[in-house]
């Protein structure tokens, strides 16, 4: 059975364009520390990697909430539930992202299991949405993706080169692994594990066709809501992913140590041979912080963060 696609409805998108809801989203076409991010019918707005609000239908109007985790046991939070009715409401609760950003800023310091959650948000925005994105092609259509029972991914994009967006249809997706630090590369959760998963899902044609439609559907809405800067030139095209063309499965090495043998061994290992030997996807490294090195010998852009 086909998963439902994670977008917003026509109604919700309305909203957001010229509703309500439209104080939040200039906010966010503003602000490039803030990220929103589609859902299956509402949307997540992230700050550092953490939702600093999530806004829900609820009837006539929209229920938005913040984690209220994020606060420490003696802050107050202004207006962690607010249902928004009009865009009075809505200028009234973007006031209060100011006072949520320092609350998760004191959550996050210190915390390193963060990082790399931090780092997902940072690739979107450079891609995406930065002073330099229109020299990107890549195109990061969300984050923190789970295929329920199968898999997860910290970031999936849209690879879509300058020189063939005339078509829409020129497109191929890019399934992205972050991983801050050589401690992350090995283990359970390390990187010939996570091939094993790729390859897995990959080789489900029905789970990894629903990605694609929720991927493609995404990327057109961002798009609408204006939060994607790239030069389109004459042309109108929306993309579209096709399930029989090969992927990209990249790995983004945040801060690897250059003197640390552990990827050397992870990548002479059998093991990692046979994933590349499946054909199932081309593989990318991407290296301190986005140095790309490729094991397919075809290279990639992502923006350089400094």
């Amino acid at each position: 059975m086909s998963e439902k696609l994670r977008i917003l409805t026509p109604e919700f998108m309305v909203a957001l364009k010229q509703g309500m809801l439209k104080p939040i989203l200039e906010r966010v076409q503003k602000d490039h520390t803030l990220m929103l991010a589609i859902r299956d019918g509402y949307v997540n707005i992230y700050y550092r990697g953490g939702n600093i609000l999530k806004a829900t239908k609820n009837g006539d109007s929209y229920k938005t909430f913040f984690a209220v985790q994020y606060a420490k046991s003696e802050q107050v939070v202004a207006n962690p539930e607010e249902d928004i009715r009009n865009k009075a409401d809505a200028q009234k609760l973007v006031a209060c992202f100011s006072e949520r950003k320092n609350i998760m800023d004191e959550y996050f310091a210190g915390r390193s299991k963060t990082t790399e959650q931090e780092f997902q948000q940072l690739v979107a925005r450079e891609n995406n949405n930065s002073s330099i994105s229109n020299e990107t092609e890549y195109f990061v259509s969300d984050i923190e993706v789970t295929v329920p029972h199968l898999t997860r991914f910290d970031i999936v994009a849209i690879r879509w080169l300058a020189s063939q967006r005339k078509k829409g249809s020129n497109c191929r997706a890019a399934l992205i692994e972050m991983k801050y630090g050589d401690g992350a590369i090995e283990g359970k959760a390390g990187l010939l594990e996570h091939l094993k998963d790729m390859a897995e899902f990959i080789s489900n044609r029905e789970k990894y066709t629903d990605l694609l439609k929720t991927m493609e559907s995404q990327f057109n809405q961002l798009d609408e809501l204006q939060l994607l800067d790239f030069n389109k030139g004459t042309s109108n095209a929306k993309v579209k992913l096709n399930p029989e063309d090969k992927p990209e499965v990249i790995f983004i090495l945040a801060n690897h140590n250059p003197r640390s043998t552990k990827l050397q061994k992870i990548l002479s290992d059998p093991e990692f041979d046979k994933y590349e030997q499946l054909k199932l996807f081309d593989l990318i490294l991407c290296l301190k912080l986005f140095r790309i090195r490729t094991t397919c010998k075809q290279h990639a852009h992502f923006n350089r963060v400094s």
